[in-house]
């Protein structure tokens, strides 16, 4: 579950700073690329046990992934899109939706169970969404390089 955490991380940090210096980027100045102590504050108050915090810190990872699509498919249809650092601009309720139902009564293990039961691992979700929002942003021209393909 470590290595699914720090894959998730890495991904993060990876979408955020592949375009550092673009005037169209996610990248951040925080040396986390969970960021600062808003998550830090998040996570205090919603992770009652470490499995819960790495799903939470996993499903940040997803969140940020989904906005940066809609900004850059706002971008291509012409629409305001407002690129920069996502991290303080995170929507913790939705991110929280994104969690196991009755999240914060179940003990480690049972979300540890949830997580295994599940049809995707952690990290084939965060690839797929990372591929996602990476391909939107090429289609909208935002970033250089190939479509990857999506599973």
């Amino acid at each position: 579950m470590m290595k699914t955490l720090l894959i998730a991380i890495s991904l993060i940090a990876v979408s955020g700073a592949a375009q550092a210096g673009s005037k169209k980027s996610f990248g951040c100045g925080y040396q986390s690329s969970l960021g600062g102590d808003a998550h830090k504050a998040f996570l205090k108050k919603n992770a009652q046990n470490g499995m819960a915090e790495q799903l939470l810190n996993h499903f940040t990872g997803i969140w940020q992934f989904e906005e940066e699509k809609r900004i850059c498919e706002a971008y291509e249809r012409g629409e305001p899109a407002e690129f920069g650092c996502l991290i303080d601009r995170r929507d913790y309720d939705a991110i929280l939706a994104k969690m196991p139902k009755n999240y914060g009564s179940l003990s480690k293990e049972d979300l540890h169970n949830w997580v295994l039961n599940r049809k995707l691992s952690l990290s084939a979700e965060g690839n797929r969404y990372r591929d996602i929002a990476f391909n939107a942003c090429v289609k909208a021209g935002v970033y250089k390089g190939k479509l990857r393909e999506v599973n």
